[in-house]
């Protein structure tokens, strides 16, 4: 299967905007909440684009993903990083790697979701 086809068609679009997408996944400790997230990279058009007042759509895009932990005790509050652990990072080149990537962390493309929608602390 394609990214195109395994992506739902909002999540597939906000990638190739640039926006952020996330996935909550089990934490390794009760007292903690984990996410993975998405970041696409951003590149100088990009920026050039933005100045312009437009966001640019971009299926060749890169993308940083982040494992990370939070104690749940600090979500709430400006210092939701106390404590909070990084527990991989990797840089997937393309649409096609992000997907391989996904895969080897066991994150379903189906359960990336927009940080809004979740307590990710953004």
């Amino acid at each position: 299967m394609t990214f195109d086809e395994v992506f739902p068609v909002d999540k597939l679009n906000a990638l190739r905007l640039g926006r952020l997408l996330v996935a909550e996944v089990k934490a390794s400790r009760p007292e903690c909440r984990a996410w993975v997230a998405i970041h696409p990279l951003r590149i100088d058009v990009d920026r050039a684009a933005q100045r312009e007042g437009w966001t640019r759509s971009d299926a060749r895009r890169s993308f940083r993903l982040t494992h990370r932990e939070f104690l749940t005790e600090h979500l709430d509050g400006w210092d939701y990083d106390v404590g909070s652990s990084e527990i991989k990072r990797t840089v997937a080149t393309d649409e096609a790697d992000l997907l391989a990537q996904l895969r080897a962390w066991g994150v379903p493309p189906e359960h990336l979701t927009y940080p809004w929608n979740t307590d990710y602390p953004a």
